[in-house]
């Protein structure tokens, strides 16, 4: 009456039972004894569909609910909240803000000499960091590790936004690779256009177009030995609670205090003026300002700013500013767009780059260093491993239900006489 399935040794077991059974009514004591081991597995096989279904409950919702990183963009991006991903991507993110020359995007375009039609026509695709080259509105890293400073300028000549061109491998590696527009330019050659961030990536900054024609004077100007204007900017940072040794020779552990000493020479032949401003936007990602030594701080953009100073030949001046690592070391997910943000590594530069590695020892900044990449399943994959393991927990929590409901109505049988 009823098709069951059992393993080997469960049907030797329940044969020998219901074949003794009328010549040794004994045997019913055994008969009970297996009808409550399969009641038994019956729950703990209910437990484990319970928790399967959940899991596939669970992993339905990145289907339509996907994750997305809590630090996905960054000031000095292009376009912030890079082109879109999915069915949001499109170049048209990139080229809506360009048309309204949003943070300047199209005096740098122009200056670069890339054309609007030239961006339409470029064509999604990926490229590895090799020797490229990444443009952004913030600085991220020293003149000696490759970084260069662009002043940008419109069509009068007149200084618009600086841009910062750094080799898109101090981001990562050689071997990234980068999702994005790519396309091809008569000035430049190749160039593209990041998805992550819209920043502009080319293979070297081409040189500044040649400045408005001035107009002839009248009489030539007198012979005039020009004065030079020679700034030298350098920095030190010391670990005053270490030791008061080199902060970079140490890794910089929580509540630790760093005094940052910035130093500007004049080295050239002519008085000059210089600006005192300093980026702190990757410092107080893990650290807060303590002492700002005479300087003034702007939470807007994170920088710390002194009144300019006038340097004669040969004079240089210094300024003092103390940070404080905060109590509790942050866990913040690395940036999708900047990978330099919250990576442990606290970098500034004043002249030269002052680099010093933070003690991230809570667990989620561990596995987020040990393990760069999960593996590449999505969604899909997830849902039918899923899929197969509830049609198994499903059909053995069903046989178990099968066999259990048989050792009853053999009870009620034997129990009324007709076994």
């Amino acid at each position: 009456m009823y098709k069951r399935k059992l393993t080997k040794k469960q049907k030797i077991m329940f044969r020998k039972i219901i074949s003794n059974l009328s010549f040794s009514p004994a045997l019913v004591g055994q008969l009970s004894f297996y009808a409550k081991r399969l009641r038994k597995e019956e729950t703990t096989r209910r437990v484990g569909l319970v928790f399967v279904v959940l899991a596939l409950i669970v992993q339905s919702l990145v289907v339509f609910q996907p994750a997305e990183s809590a630090n996905a963009s960054n000031g000095g991006d292009f376009v912030s909240g890079g082109l879109g991903l999915g069915a949001n991507r499109s170049l048209n993110n990139f080229l809506v803000p360009y048309d309204s020359n949003s943070k300047n995007i199209k005096d740098v375009m122009n200056y670069v000499g890339i054309t609007r039609a030239e961006i339409a026509a470029a064509q999604f695709g990926s490229w590895q960091t090799a020797e490229t080259l990444s443009w952004g509105f913030s600085p991220r890293f020293s003149a000696a590790q490759g970084e260069k400073i662009v002043p940008i300028t419109d069509a009068n000549g007149n200084v618009v936004t600086t841009v910062y061109a750094r080799p898109l491998k101090l981001f990562s590696d050689n071997n990234t690779k980068i999702y994005g527009w790519v396309g091809y330019s008569q000035k430049v050659g190749w160039f593209a256009i990041m998805q992550a961030c819209g920043n502009l990536v080319t293979n070297s900054v081409p040189p500044p177009p040649a400045p408005p024609v001035p107009p002839t004077p009248p009489t030539p100007p007198p012979v005039v030995v020009p004065l030079v204007e020679k700034i030298v900017q350098s920095k030190t940072a010391i670990n005053v609670t270490q030791g008061s040794v080199s902060a970079t020779t140490v890794t910089a552990r929580a509540s630790d205090q760093i005094t940052y000493t910035i130093t500007a020479e004049n080295t050239g032949t002519a008085t000059s003026v210089v600006k005192l401003v300093e980026n702190l936007e990757d410092v107080l990602e893990y650290s807060s300002i303590v002492d700002d030594g005479g300087g003034t701080y702007s939470a807007t953009t994170k920088t710390l700013t002194w009144p300019d100073i006038t340097l004669a030949p040969g004079e240089k001046q210094s300024r003092t500013f103390l940070v404080k690592m905060l109590e509790t070391i942050p866990a913040t997910a690395q940036g999708a767009s900047d990978p330099s943000s919250y990576n442990c590594i606290m970098t500034n530069v004043f002249g030269n780059d002052v680099t010093i590695d933070v003690d991230c020892a809570d667990t989620p900044k561990v596995i987020e260093q040990v393990v760069n990449e999960l593996p590449t399943t999505g969604p899909t994959e997830n849902m039918i491993f899923a899929g197969i393991v509830l049609s198994i927990t499903t059909y053995f929590y069903a046989r178990t239900r099968q066999v259990n409901k048989e050792v009853r109505l053999i009870r009620r049988h034997l129990n009324a006489g007709t076994i």
